[in-house]
């Protein structure tokens, strides 16, 4: 029988992988190694507060014609807002920000008619390269993963003429960095609203509206005080600098680990 892989419809949240056969096996050796941190606590660290601005123009009709628009209430919120880092540039990243800006809208049908309230959301998106005051944190130094087998081992077959294709083998491994975080601080809309569609006794019903959305969106992330990447030894070392030299961190013990 064929198994449901599927993630589920409708589930916001990432689900798990889906379960699979299980091989055995048994573990032949175990060891362990304790590494002084670099920092004494984690603390989260603004990267820095950006402006980031969409021009959005929609068009929507009222459900009846109006002789004036009275008012304009907007409220604005996000509905996506992720940031990307820039490879090898930690002082970037791409920001992807899109949101809604709801809209209560008052108008009049006559000149001694009732005030009439008509809501609608209005989508926007607004993506950009941005800089940030403080670098995203990178505390092995690499800000991606290899699972790929794109470091593969290959033996010698036993006739010399090739390689061995029942055994081989690969180096791959996951970096997990912490994520990104934003936060909207504020917000203003500028718009100009143009009005069509006129009836004979000159009311409208279609409304065309340019929007300067601006947002202030502050990014931040949990991190770390992480040692750089040491220099490369030298080829000759006195008894004084081994036993002077700074104890090794989990991360470059990592980093040496995949030879990175």
């Amino acid at each position: 029988m064929k198994k449901n892989t599927g993630c589920g419809y409708g589930n916001k949240n990432c689900p798990p992988l889906p379960a699979s056969h299980h091989a055995k096996s048994k573990s032949l050796y175990t060891a362990s190694e304790q590494f002084a941190s670099p920092g004494d606590e984690e603390e989260t660290v603004v990267l820095g507060d950006v402006i980031i601005q969409s021009l959005t123009e929609a068009d929507f009709h009222l459900p009846t014609y109006a002789r004036a628009i009275k008012n304009i209430e907007k409220n604005v919120s996000l509905t996506q807002c992720k940031a990307i880092p820039v490879v090898g540039e930690p002082h970037y990243v791409k920001l992807f920000v899109e949101g809604i800006v709801h809209k209560n809208i008052q108008y009049v049908e006559d000149g001694n008619g009732y005030v009439k309230d008509y809501s609608i959301d209005i989508p926007f998106q607004a993506y950009d390269r941005v800089y940030l005051a403080n670098p995203v944190d990178a505390p092995f130094g690499i800000d991606y993963s290899i699972k790929d087998d794109i470091l593969q081992r290959k033996q010698l077959a036993k006739d010399g003429m090739g390689a061995d294709r029942c055994e081989f083998g690969s180096l791959t491994f996951e970096i997990n960095n912490e994520p990104i975080h934003c936060k909207l601080l504020a917000s203003a809309v500028n718009q100009l609203d143009i009005v069509h569609d006129f009836d004979n006794w000159g009311r409208f019903n279609k409304v065309t509206e340019k929007m300067d959305i601006n947002l202030v969106i502050k990014l931040t992330q949990l991190q770390q005080e992480s040692d750089p990447t040491p220099p490369k030894p030298s080829c000759r070392k006195t008894n004084s600098q081994i036993k002077n030299a700074t104890p090794q961190s989990v991360y470059n013990s990592f980093r040496k680990y995949t030879g990175r």
